[in-house]
Formats: structure tokens, C-alpha cells, sequence
């Protein structure tokens, strides 16, 4: 089963298409919720300073930072196995952050876990919803459901 998931995301969507597929993945999947916080455009100090404080928030949790540097995992199946173990583990909820086109600094990165989903730099809107479809596949690996086959 999942554990309780929430997306972090730096900045909003403007494309309704994406927010449909978004919505259509997280229908399915009650337990993963998405927090959208303020981009501060070029000013990485800013941005980093705001997530600071709402991950200030999530002191329980498990947080981990997308980047494309980050752990990377074999294939979706890895994932869920991963998502799996975590939940277990540490019985803790899941928290990933998505920054925004300024990215991540060195500090925070070295403060938090970071995983990929691709060695690719994607653009932080297409990330969000790659994670959420991932989260939603490794929730049907989990529980037999065929999405995945």
C-alpha cells in the first residue's frame, strides 16, 4: 500500500491539459496531495529560503528533491519497490519536492535526498506530472492492478 504522499512544486500550472492528467491520476490515488508555493524566478536564495520554511514543516516525514543528478532507479517497478520500503520502514509519510527553473542549491541538496526520474533535465511542470503517473503506477504494482502490464 501507499503511504501518505505529498508533491511539493515550485511554481503552478498554466496548462489545463496537464492539470487533467494530473487530476485523472490523483482521483485514482486518494493518499498523494500537491502543495503549490511561490516561484521567486531568478533569486535561487529567495526560493531556497521558502522552501526552508515549509519543509520546516514536514520534520516527520520523509522529504526527497528531485533532481536529474539524483538516485536513479531501474525502472517502475524499482520505484514501487522503493516506495514500498519506505513506507515501511520508516512509517513515516513521503514528501518529493519539485524545484523550480532555478533548481536546487548545494546546501539543500546536501541536506535532503535527492532521486531522479531521468538523467534528462525535464522542465518542472512535465517532472510533476511524470512523479504523480509514477506514484499512481507503483501504487498499481503494488496492488495487482493490470495499469501497469
Amino acid at each position: 500500500m501507499l503511504p501518505e504522499i505529498q508533491i511539493i512544486c515550485v511554481g503552478k500550472y498554466k496548462d489545463k491539459n496537464l492539470e487533467a492528467l494530473e487530476a485523472h491520476y490523483l482521483k485514482q490515488i486518494k493518499k498523494v496531495s500537491i502543495k503549490e508555493i511561490k516561484t521567486f524566478a531568478e533569486d535561487i536564495l529567495k526560493e531556497e529560503q521558502e522552501l526552508t520554511n515549509i519543509l520546516s514543516q514536514y520534520q516527520k516525514q520523509q522529504v526527497f528533491l528531485l533532481t536529474e543528478k539524483g538516485k536513479e532507479f531501474n525502472d517502475s517497478i524499482d520505484f514501487s519497490k522503493f516506495i514500498e520500503a519506505q513506507s515501511q520502514r520508516l512509517n513515516k509519510s513521503l514528501v518529493f519536492v519539485i524545484s523550480g527553473a532555478v533548481g536546487f542549491t548545494k546546501k539543500m541538496k546536501s541536506e535532503y535526498q535527492c532521486f531522479s526520474l531521468s538523467p534528462l533535465t525535464l522542465p518542472h511542470k512535465l517532472c510533476r506530472l511524470i512523479l504523480v503517473e509514477q506514484i499512481y503506477r507503483a501504487h498499481t504494482i503494488l496492488t495487482g492492478h493490470p495499469y501497469h502490464n
